[in-house]
């Protein structure tokens, strides 16, 4: 709960910096989907520490993330959780070079308690489903073409029992907190929640892309992004859920 808690303040901030920017002017950010966040910390801290560097997070929906870019957020590394958002970026001429995937993600079903939810629970009446604005964030998208793929999602948002998230931290929010009864996330959102269970849908994983940004991009990021693409990042990613892409 903490963590999340501190993921969202975090974000809360440094979303206001392309608006009115404060850091200074040589600050190296990484901009990660906020499902990337639980790895992306202790990442960086391994980083930071063997390399006297001192890069910084900041997370949210990726759709949120490439269009700070966009108005001149200083973010330096764009790393979104698909491809749609990553080649967004690219389009918009804000990418030095083809975005490249570097990680799979689960999704999975999370809800309090101390057993596994099963995937029936979404057909239930009165149970109120929270999932991430599949407008601007993946693993949201994600979840409503699951819903849709198992006819549920008309049901649920007719009811009125569909809750959406700003991003997948503030959806593992309002399930925790009571707002709803279930929730669909990533697996490394739901490996960090307290309190509660998920089981794995059975839909593929989400592939998740990443670039370098264009007049933002520094030597250590670059070396960071290589680093994240290499087997010395395995052990971290996969503790928070990650699969390794092929190479």
């Amino acid at each position: 709960m903490k963590t999340v808690l501190r993921s969202l303040a975090v974000f809360l901030f440094f979303s206001l910096l392309f608006v009115a920017p404060s850091l200074p002017a040589r600050a190296e950010i990484v901009a990660a989907a906020a499902s990337l966040q639980p790895a992306l910390e202790k990442a960086l801290l391994r980083f930071n520490s063997e390399h006297g560097t001192d890069l910084q997070g900041v997370y949210g929906a990726s759709g949120n993330l490439a269009r700070q870019i966009e108005n001149g957020a200083p973010f330096g590394l764009f790393l979104s959780a698909d491809e749609k958002w990553a080649r967004y970026a690219l389009e918009k001429g804000l990418l030095d070079g083809d975005p490249l995937p570097f990680v799979k993600m689960p999704l999975v079903l999370w809800r309090m308690g101390s057993d596994a939810p099963s995937p029936d629970l979404l057909g239930s009446d009165g149970l109120k489903v929270a999932i991430a604005n599949p407008e601007t964030a993946p693993f949201g998208r994600m979840a409503k073409e699951f819903l849709q793929g198992k006819g549920f999602f008309e049901t649920i948002e007719k009811s009125g029992r569909l809750i959406l998230g700003g991003d997948v931290l503030k959806t593992a929010l309002a399930a925790q907190s009571g707002g709803a009864d279930i929730a669909i996330l990533p697996l490394s959102v739901a490996l960090r929640l307290e309190g509660g269970k998920w089981a794995e849908l059975d839909t593929p994983p989400q592939v998740l892309f990443g670039g370098l940004v264009k007049g933002k991009k520094t030597a250590h990021l670059e070396a960071f992004w290589a680093f994240l693409r290499s087997p010395g990042a395995e052990p971290v990613m996969k503790e928070f859920g990650c699969i390794p892409v092929d190479r």
